[in-house]
């Protein structure tokens, strides 16, 4: 079994240099280690090159959907078995791909469970993906505590995050990659669903642990630049995926919602702009 791990960062050289360590730590030692670097400006081009074990690629900031897109595409050009991919901001624990070797199969999607910067778990997975009832969340029943005891090891939740799941190199070849222009937010959760619809078992493995570095975001805080992106991307999710309900009333459902939340002018037009090219997304791009 051959490993390749892949890292997206961007501005965080110190994370990144505990996370390298981190995986040059691991039990199980990967056999590529890919960081794609969407420009960073803090130096971290510079000590990338001055490493000896790591392949790495600079390209424009495209983002994390970007920067997952191009990373992946890398460990494609490798003969590694299976693909580990990740941010810049967790650490795992140093037997936490070991763990997860142990439970990979060609036909699964696992992760590690995560615990937060204070020792937590982290329950933020949900069980299943709402494709069907247009007026609740995309996102069915997060995991909690009771979910996750009544399994030894492999606990099924479909909607993992990029932090940490593995996977087996023919998963890209009958999924495809993850969309290249959502930029931040949902770019996971459309990839998942992909998997789901082709059969895939996905889930998290209880004896695998990451560490987080940042608390989660809450996007009902402070609007910022980001909104425009939650709001696109989940819109343009439900008009790939949703059933005919769903891509037809949830995008609106969305709509009214920002809107209510809005405190400016400037804010309402962001989120008519979201709302326009979620409704028109098409995953047609090709790079």
């Amino acid at each position: 079994m051959k490993i390749a791990v892949s890292i997206v960062t961007y501005n965080r050289l110190n994370f990144l240099k505990d996370l390298i360590i981190a995986i040059q730590n691991q039990t199980l030692k990967p056999d590529y280690i890919i960081v794609t670097n969407n420009s960073s400006n803090d130096g971290t081009e510079d000590w990338l090159k001055a490493q000896n074990d790591i392949k790495f690629i600079t390209q424009e900031n495209v983002g994390s959907s970007g920067g997952q897109y191009r990373s992946i595409k890398e460990c494609m050009k490798t003969d590694a078995d299976y693909f580990w991919i990740m941010d810049d901001d967790v650490i795992p624990e140093p037997d936490c791909l070991f763990q997860l070797s142990k439970e990979i199969t060609k036909d699964r999607l696992i992760a590690p469970l995560r615990r937060t910067s204070n020792g937590e778990i982290f329950y933020n997975e949900p069980k299943s993906f709402n494709l069907s009832w247009p007026f609740k969340s995309i996102w069915n029943d997060i995991i909690d505590k009771e979910y996750l005891s009544k399994f030894e090891n492999f606990v099924p939740a479909i909607g993992l995050t990029f932090e940490g799941p593995m996977f087996h190199r023919s998963l890209i070849e009958k999924v495809g990659m993850p969309e290249y222009d959502f930029f931040i937010h949902a770019d996971d959760t459309e990839f998942m669903i992909k998997a789901s619809k082709q059969g895939y078992h996905i889930g998290l493995i209880k004896s695998a642990i990451l560490h987080r570095r940042l608390p989660a975001p809450d996007p009902r805080d402070e609007f910022t630049w980001k909104h425009y992106y939650i709001i696109r991307n989940l819109i343009a999710i439900d008009k790939l995926h949703g059933n005919f309900f769903v891509s037809k009333l949830r995008p609106y459902f969305y709509k009214y919602r920002w809107m209510n939340r809005t405190k400016s002018i400037e804010e309402k037009k962001v989120v008519k702009n979201a709302f326009k090219d979620g409704w028109n997304y098409k995953l047609d791009r090709k790079r």
